[in-house]
């Protein structure tokens, strides 16, 4: 559209351009004060009386909170003709173009998308703030000059404080193939899980290239929701490409079709997804072991000796170096004292070469990418048995480091929590908590934090406790007391984090020289 220097309607600025129209309508434009851009968003058409009060939650929400990955409110004008919000200009995009623009996205950019929303969630769900909308429009990026993506959440226009009265206000606004079971059978049960559902189905998406449920015109909206509430969501399957796999567990975690059971903590889906990272770098790295082949006329071309101290293999007679070295000298007109002198110069030649060379190279050698050789021969040429020995010895010591860094891995995965006793009071309020953490394997972790969620009588999270078990021994059972809450009558403990003992870098190096000793 054509710029508007003034305009009645948003005074102090210049209307640039039309960013987006849906039930708002996004304008960019610049602060004529200051000179910054900035994102305009008005209701173009209507505004009801229950329109304006879902505009004035969004801009109380988005105004109270100043974080990196929620986009910030500049200005709120609700008694303009036209009631309008200043946003700060966001210049990337939303993710939904950059999926339409890849199919899929890069795992290290999903990854990098989830951390940053679950920043964000842990902002807006500790002040009780529910978005119930979370979908790829809602989610904004900028580039960096490093190359990656900033990615803000944005659009509280349908989000609920978790204080208000339970209405199914807003439930027409939401985006279905996005939208939660409980928004479509129990709405008034609607919290911080529903957030972390439409997450799910947005990390599906990044991943996988389309939602686990789609509605299109032939099945109808009730099929859908019959899928939505009963269905397991497809498998995630790639012909060739399974950099997925390792976020099953994840996705099933947060896909789960009852809040109680799905996952919702912030610090939770942080550590998952550091693991999901970690999982998918090792699935996909690629560490290539060079063949060991005791053929010396296979290993000798990677041993590049200077000519002047190695004699070719097909002859039996050493190069005649001191030829090289020291011209003929020319008995023609010479005194008997010149001549003396030639003898006895071609003679410490003749002895440097057939003797010192012999007593350097018969020490030792080095191959040219370092490795220090030992017994070569009389020639000065390296043994080619000892180079290949040393070649597998490495090649075996690269394999004993991933392996034990692959049974750490495992032994974390094995490393099980649970709740063995806790007492209910009358009034509510939960004490004398048990907690036992079995680790089966046979690694040692310096310590392990298992979380613990308190959830009051709604069913609502009350508070979450850290609990450190120290001196995780292999095979071991250990149990250790959760502190009390004052409220709640439920909860959840899983593991969060973990130090081994010693770190797995010390632990690799420690186990890789004691095998080779």
């Amino acid at each position: 559209m054509a710029t508007i220097r003034f305009d009645t309607r948003f005074p102090g600025y210049e209307v640039l351009s039309e960013l987006g129209r849906s039930n708002a309508r996004i304008l960019k434009a610049r602060h004529l004060a200051t000179g910054d851009l900035v994102a305009i968003k008005h209701f173009a058409l209507n505004t009801d009386a229950e329109t304006l009060r879902r505009f004035q939650r969004e801009s109380a929400i988005m105004t109270s909170i100043a974080h990196p990955n929620i986009v910030k409110v500049r200005e709120v004008q609700l008694e303009a003709e036209l009631p309008y919000i200043v946003m700060e200009l966001i210049e990337g995009g939303n993710l939904s173009q950059l999926i339409a623009g890849q199919d899929c996205v890069d795992v290290p950019t999903t990854i990098r998308m989830g951390l940053q929303m679950a920043s964000a969630f842990k902002a807006i769900h500790a002040q009780g703030i529910v978005h119930r909308d979370i979908k790829p429009e809602n989610i904004l990026y900028r580039p960096l000059s490093s190359g990656e993506l900033h990615f803000l959440l944005t659009d509280f226009g349908v989000a609920r404080l978790h204080e208000q009265s339970n209405t199914l206000t807003g439930q027409s606004l939401m985006t279905y193939e996005y939208a939660s079971p409980e928004q479509f059978n129990d709405p008034k049960s609607v919290g911080p899980a529903t957030d972390y559902y439409s997450l799910g189905v947005v990390l599906y998406q990044c991943l996988h290239g389309c939602v686990p449920f789609a509605l299109d015109d032939h099945s109808g909206i009730v099929t859908f929701m019959n899928r939505v509430l009963a269905e397991a969501p497809p498998a995630l399957t790639i012909t060739d490409d399974q950099s997925v796999n390792p976020f099953r567990e994840l996705l099933q975690g947060l896909l789960q079709k009852k809040a109680s059971d799905r996952l919702s903590d912030p610090d939770e889906l942080t550590w998952l997804l550091k693991q999901a990272e970690l999982n998918y770098l090792q699935a996909n790295r690629v560490t290539p072991i060079p063949p060991v082949n005791t053929n010396s006329t296979q290993v000798a071309p990677h041993i590049q000796e200077p000519e002047k101290n190695v004699a070719k293999a097909d002859s039996a007679e050493p190069l005649p170096i001191q030829e090289r070295q020291l011209p003929k000298p020319k008995l023609v007109g010479l005194k008997l004292e010149t001549v003396v002198l030639a003898v006895l110069l071609g003679g410490a030649a003749l002895y440097y070469v057939f003797v010192g060379s012999k007593t350097r190279n018969s020490t030792k050698a080095e191959d040219p990418v370092g490795n220090l050789i030992t017994n070569a021969d009389s020639a000065g040429r390296p043994n080619l048995q000892e180079v290949a020995a040393t070649r597998r010895r490495e090649a075996e010591e690269t394999a004993r480091q991933e392996q034990i860094r692959q049974e750490a891995m495992a032994a974390v995965k094995s490393l099980r929590v649970k709740t063995t006793d806790f007492r209910v009071g009358l009034f509510g309020g939960i004490k004398n908590i048990q907690l036992q953490l079995t680790n089966p394997s046979t690694v040692t972790f310096s310590s392990v934090t298992v979380r613990v969620n308190y959830y009051k009588e709604s069913g609502g999270l009350y508070k979450s406790e850290n609990v450190q078990f120290s001196a995780v021994g292999p095979n071991a059972s250990l149990t250790q007391n959760a502190p009390n809450s004052d409220r709640g009558t439920r909860l959840s403990c899983k593991i969060v984090d973990h130090q081994f003992s010693p770190p797995l870098d010390s632990l690799t190096n420690t186990m890789t020289s004691d095998s080779l000793n």
